[in-house]
C-alpha cells in the first residue's frame, strides 16, 4: 500500500533535499565503515530480468568490490506500481543499517513529469550515485530516412512505443514538430523493445527506440541484414551538454539537429521541456538509500559505486556484451541537476507544454 501521495507536479522529488555535505567527523567516520562478513542488499525497482535488474546485476559485483571489507551483495527485485513500490517499501521497510540501497529506473523521470504519483518523504532521501540511459531510434532503411530528410517530412511516419505518455514518446513529438514533420504518429501498447524493434521489421510502422543497453547488446541482430538502420540518438547530458554517447559516436544526435534545422525554437517551451527530460534521463538509474542512514555511510556508497562504473574489469564486461558505457555522477552532481529540474518544471508554459504533446500522441 502506497503512502499518502501528492499528485502535484512540482512535489516530493523536484523538491528534494539532496546537500550531502559532510564535516571533518563524518569524513573520520567514514573511513571506520567496513562490510567485512556482511552481506548487502541491492534492491531493483521492477521485475528480474528486465533491464534495469539486468543493469543491476551486471554492476552489483564490483560495488562489493570496492566497498570497504568486500562484502558478499544479493540483488532482489520489488515491481509493482510502476516502480513505486520499491520507494515505498524503502520508506518504510529498509533498515536504516548501510546494508540496504535500492536502485531505481523510470520512476524519477514520471515524477517530474506529473505522470505518477510521489510518495511523501522521498525528496528527503540520500541519493547517493546515478547513471544516465541512452535512447537509440531504428528506421526501416527502405524508406530513406536520414536527418536531412526528416526536415519537413510529409510522409506519413509510425513510431512503435509503449505508451502515449512515455518520456521516449513526448520527446519524439517534440522533435518531430521542431523538424517540420508534417504526419507522425505513434503506434501505442507495444510491451518490450524487441516487440517494438519487430514490428518495425514487420512493416507494422516505419520507426522504434531501444535503450543504449539492449540496443549495443544486439546491435547486429537489430541492424545487420540491412532492414533496419540507427537513425538517431537522444545522446546523453555531460558537462551542461546533449552529446553522442561513448562508443555510439557515429549515430547523429537528434539534438545537434534540432539545432541545426530549428534554432529559432531554441527558447521555446517546447525545448526547454526536451533539455529537462534529457537532464532527468541523466539520473534515470539512481541508487537510494533508506532515510536515517547514518551519514557516514554516503559518501562510502557513492565512492564504491561510482568506481565501480569506472572499473577496467566493468568496462570489459559491457565491452563484450556490447553495451556502450554510460556515464555516471555522484550525489552532488544529482543535487545540482535536480535543482535544475525544479526550476524548469516550475514554469506552467513547460508543463503545458508537455500535458500538450501526451494529448497530441494520443490522437
Amino acid at each position: 500500500m502506497l503512502k499518502e501521495v501528492t499528485i502535484r507536479r512540482r512535489a516530493a522529488l523536484m523538491g528534494g533535499v539532496f546537500a550531502l555535505g559532510m564535516g571533518f567527523a563524518g569524513i573520520a567516520a567514514a573511513q571506520d565503515v567496513n562490510f567485512e562478513g556482511e552481506t548487502i542488499e541491492i534492491m531493483v525497482n521492477f521485475a528480474a530480468g528486465g533491464g534495469t535488474d539486468t543493469a543491476a546485476r551486471l554492476v552489483a559485483p564490483f560495488i562489493a568490490r570496492h566497498l570497504p571489507g568486500t562484502p558478499s551483495v544479493i540483488v532482489t527485485n520489488r515491481a509493482g506500481a510502476g516502480g513505486t513500490a520499491a520507494v515505498d517499501y524503502l520508506i518504510d521497510s529498509l533498515p536504516p543499517d548501510g546494508l540496504h540501497i535500492g536502485y531505481f529506473s523510470g520512476t524519477p523521470i514520471r515524477w517530474a513529469l506529473g505522470l505518477q504519483q510521489v510518495p511523501q518523504g522521498t525528496g528527503d532521501l540520500p541519493y547517493v550515485a546515478a547513471r544516465s540511459v541512452n535512447q537509440i531510434f531504428q528506421v526501416r532503411t527502405d524508406i530513406g530516412l536520414t536527418p536531412e530528410t526528416f526536415q519537413n517530412y510529409d510522409d506519413p511516419l509510425f513510431f512503435a512505443i509503449n505508451s502515449a505518455d512515455n518520456h521516449v514518446a513526448i520527446r519524439a513529438r517534440f522533435l518531430a514538430e521542431a523538424m517540420g514533420v508534417t504526419d507522425f504518429n505513434l503506434i501505442t501498447g507495444y510491451a518490450g523493445q524487441g516487440n517494438m524493434v519487430a514490428a518495425v521489421r514487420a512493416g507494422e510502422t516505419e520507426m522504434a527506440q531501444t535503450n543504449d543497453s539492449f540496443f549495443g547488446a544486439n546491435r547486429d541482430a537489430i541492424t545487420g541484414d540491412g532492414v533496419l538502420e540507427p537513425f538517431g540518438q537522444m545522446g546523453e547530458y555531460v558537462g551542461g551538454q546533449i552529446v553522442a554517447q561513448e562508443g555510439l559516436e557515429d549515430i547523429p544526435v537528434f539534438d545537434q539537429m534540432w539545432r541545426d534545422y530549428s534554432p529559432e525554437t531554441l527558447d521555446t517551451p517546447q525545448y526547454q521541456a526536451w533539455e529537462a527530460i534529457h537532464i532527468a534521463m541523466s539520473i534515470q538509474n539512481v541508487f537510494v538509500l533508506p532515510p536515517n542512514t547514518p551519514e557516514e555511510m554516503i559518501p562510502v556508497w557513492e565512492g564504491a559505486i561510482l568506481d565501480a562504473y569506472s572499473d577496467p574489469d566493468y568496462l570489459a564486461q559491457l565491452e563484450t556484451a556490447g553495451v556502450p558505457a554510460p556515464a555516471s555522477v555522484g550525489s552532488a552532481e544529482i543535487a545540482e541537476r535536480m535543482a535544475r529540474l525544479r526550476s524548469i518544471f516550475d514554469d506552467d508554459a513547460i508543463i503545458s507544454a508537455v500535458s500538450e504533446a501526451i494529448a497530441r500522441n494520443s490522437e
